[in-house]
């Protein structure tokens, strides 16, 4: 398989952040344009895993980037989350 699997959606993410860039003098379009540019590295680095391109993990930079230094707790929120949902899964099965 060879990229596409999410249609190269970063694309239109990198464009709008091109026209921040390139019609905008407010600073805080600007400092908006430079996040949606991470955010469209990301969303490449995901696509091109998923689609066989890249390597496995070969995304987890470019998504710590987007996240910044706060990463890693917004990781085990998501982790906790799943756990409560499998939990709650459980017991519906002991329910039933």
């Amino acid at each position: 398989m060879s990229g596409g699997s999410y249609n190269y959606a970063y694309d239109k993410v990198l464009e709008m952040a091109d026209s921040l860039e390139r019609y905008s003098k407010d600073p805080l379009r600007l400092a908006f344009a430079k996040h949606l540019q991470k955010v469209a590295v990301a969303m490449h680095d995901i696509e091109w895993v998923d689609s066989g391109d890249y390597g496995e993990g070969d995304e987890v930079d470019a998504i710590k980037a987007v996240l910044g230094e706060s990463w890693k707790g917004m990781a085990v929120e998501e982790a906790l989350a799943q756990i409560d949902e499998i939990r709650e899964h459980v017991a519906e099965l002991r329910r039933d």
